[in-house]
């Protein structure tokens, strides 16, 4: 994966990417406290409905997921999978009267490989997470697979904003990797419902790809 000193968190081992031991108990903590507009975008996007069925493609340490559970409500059923088993375990966390209920689980899997059946979820979304997929292609082929018909699947990634500009956790290159996304999202025969970007703050931005699955 290439690797550019103006974007410090596109490699898997980040801490931001692959959260392990106390530096990345740090990462998920910083997200909990950054990440609250980049998962708002997403969830926004989404467009979630009472009763729908969301994934969430590295869940980190929860937030994204738990606002998400609260759009689908009781009826709903909510999935975070992280390649960091310390995410999971914060994600449990986050979610847990959910868990309980059997409207929420977390795990360890990676984008790639998921452990669903075909068509459960009725939407997916992924926050600041595409840049650390090994394999985006097949990831994308993955949650394909897994959405129902006529599912919509947003990527969310922070970006810079261009009047302020900021690197915080590699905003410098989000709207490249948003771009990435999209020409790959277009290239594999999903339909481009949209691409958006909101402030994040005074220096950030959320920029996101809503898509539909291929028929």
């Amino acid at each position: 994966m290439h690797t550019s000193t103006a974007d410090p968190c596109r490699e898997p081992d980040c801490p931001f990417g692959d959260p392990k031991g106390l530096t990345g108990a740090l990462a998920l903590i910083a997200m909990a406290l950054k990440n609250g507009g980049q998962n708002k975008a997403a969830i926004d996007a989404l467009d979630l409905r009472p009763g729908e069925s969301v994934l969430e493609i590295g869940c980190g340490p929860g937030m994204g997921l738990r606002r998400a559970l609260r759009r689908v409500g009781r009826g709903g059923f909510v999935a975070g999978v992280d390649r960091s088993p310390s995410a999971a375990h914060f994600t449990a966390h986050a979610v847990h009267r959910a868990f309980f209920r059997g409207q929420a689980v977390a795990m360890r899997a990676e984008a790639a490989d998921l452990p669903f059946r075909a068509a459960l979820f009725d939407k997916a979304f992924a926050v600041n997470s595409f840049q650390f997929w090994p394999d985006p292609a097949r990831a994308l082929r993955e949650i394909e697979r897994v959405l129902a018909p006529g599912g919509r699947l947003v990527i969310t990634q922070r970006a810079s904003n261009p009047d302020r500009p900021a690197n915080f956790a590699g905003a410098a290159g989000g709207v490249e990797r948003m771009g990435q996304a999209t020409i790959l999202l277009k290239q594999l025969g999903w339909r481009i419902i949209d691409e958006r970007c909101v402030k994040d703050g005074a220096r950030l931005m959320a920029a996101s790809v809503v898509a539909e699955r291929p028929v």
